[in-house]
């Protein structure tokens, strides 16, 4: 017996039906009506939606470094666990990652060997000038913060990451709309088209960084980007003299779903902007794979310093290569509170002027108040976004390469149309 397709309606799901007198697939549900080639159209588009990604990536086999009594000296912290390795000429007097000053010496049976390095370009001594630096002009900061800060405290850390090279190509489906309006004299007129839009193609990425280390916080290390991979080097355990170099726990398999988040969603992106000439344009599916894929295993360079204030952390870090500089710092609630007021006071001035030559009535009054406290807000949440310079990374657009994107296939194809009408309010 030959198979039996069911076919749903694009619109609202339910089941089609042919209709011998139309000659057309109509649904009994919501009325709308398709051509044959659209109901084809549609279930095709169905079918592809349902295409699984595949991303995996490949290694390369990776060698131990230990010195000739088959380890290497380092430092542990019981507060946060992290596990440092240092040579003989380092010492370590607190822990970069929590600020803990009790980290004990240990040994270690070693660590893998990176397949490349970025050596650090920064010196200690312009370090503890940008975090100096950093804090400057900072209205909310407390001033007990500053007194009190342990600026010598700043470490070279090598940071160990995974970074992720590949060819990405896929499909993408979207649900997009084309909008018409017209009105006469007793109505507005507004026909909606609908397509189902397809896309294929794909596009290169070099080195994405993941961190690979459980203590360090990843939306610090994703600030800290970019890195300059061409100055990148051979491992050589010169470079590593006088700083320390944490040890990754974190597994090149486990720090591939922040890899593959960030190539689909730089991949959604690309292909998105190919979707033109909609009023409406819905991302409804996408299918993701990986060719080329590699992981390299690497140490990057990272100026650190954690310090507690009033029972909380905060965690400074500086890109050892570029001298690029992020963190956060604390808030003061008294200052916050006397910012917002000037800010407002500053706003209902300016607008009182206003007010003047607009001519003063309680309405107006009440508005000029409502607005200077939305400018006291506004100018608050300024300062208070000069705190924080940590954000999470999600795209990979800093690693696409340029000129690489192509697409393969552009599909649009409409599916139906609904015209709306609203009556014009009439005139008394």
């Amino acid at each position: 017996m030959a198979d039996v397709l069911n076919f749903k309606c694009p619109c609202c799901g339910a089941a089609l039906n042919f209709s011998g007198k139309t000659g057309e697939m109509t649904c009994d549900y919501c009325g709308a009506s398709f051509t044959m080639e659209q109901a084809k159209a549609a279930q095709e588009a169905e079918a592809k939606d349902a295409a699984s990604s595949d991303m995996t990536w490949t290694t390369s086999e990776q060698l131990m470094i230990r010195d000739e009594d088959g380890q290497l000296k380092g430092y542990k912290c019981p507060s946060c666990a992290a596990e440092m390795v240092a040579d003989e000429n380092t010492a370590a007097t607190e822990c970069p990652y929590c600020g803990n000053k009790a980290i004990i010496p240990q040994a270690f049976d070693g660590i893998y060997k990176p397949d490349l390095v970025i050596p650090f370009a920064v010196e200690k001594k312009e370090a503890k000038e940008k975090l100096k630096e950093f804090t400057k002009g900072k209205k909310l900061l407390p001033k007990s913060f500053t007194e009190g800060n342990r600026i010598e405290a700043i470490t070279g850390m090598y940071v160990p990451f995974w970074l992720y090279s590949c060819h990405a190509s896929g499909d993408m489906a979207f649900d997009a709309v084309k909008t018409k309006t017209w009105s006469d004299s007793n109505f507005n007129y507004e026909k909606r088209d609908y397509y189902n839009v397809s896309r294929s193609g794909g596009m290169d990425f070099e080195r994405i960084p993941v961190d690979a280390a459980t203590q360090m916080d990843d939306a610090t290390m994703d600030s800290l980007e970019p890195f300059d991979y061409s100055k990148a080097v051979p491992f050589d355990p010169a470079y590593f003299s006088g700083y320390l170099s944490n040890k990754y726990d974190v597994t090149e398999k486990d720090s591939q779903p922040k890899a593959n988040d960030r190539v689909t969603s730089t991949f959604k992106e690309k292909m998105k902007s190919t979707v033109k000439g909609y009023s409406e344009v819905t991302e409804k599916s996408e299918s993701v794979q990986l060719s080329k894929a590699k992981a390299e295993y690497a140490m990057l360079p990272v100026w650190m310093m954690t310090t507690r204030y009033e029972n909380a952390s905060y965690t400074f870090g500086i890109n050892g290569q570029t001298g690029k500089m992020v963190g956060s710092l604390p808030i003061d609630k008294g200052l916050s509170m006397k910012y917002f007021a000037i800010g407002s006071i500053i706003g209902f001035l300016v607008l009182q002027i206003l007010c003047y030559f607009m001519g003063f009535s309680p309405i107006v009054e009440l508005v000029a108040l409502l607005l200077a406290l939305l400018i006291g807000y506004l100018y608050l949440s300024h300062l208070k976004g000069t705190m924080n310079t940590i954000a999470v990374q999600t795209s990979a657009s800093e690693y696409y390469v340029e000129g690489s994107f192509k697409t393969s296939r552009s599909d649009d194809t409409f599916m139906y149309t609904k015209t709306n009408k609203t009556a014009k309010p009439k005139s008394s």
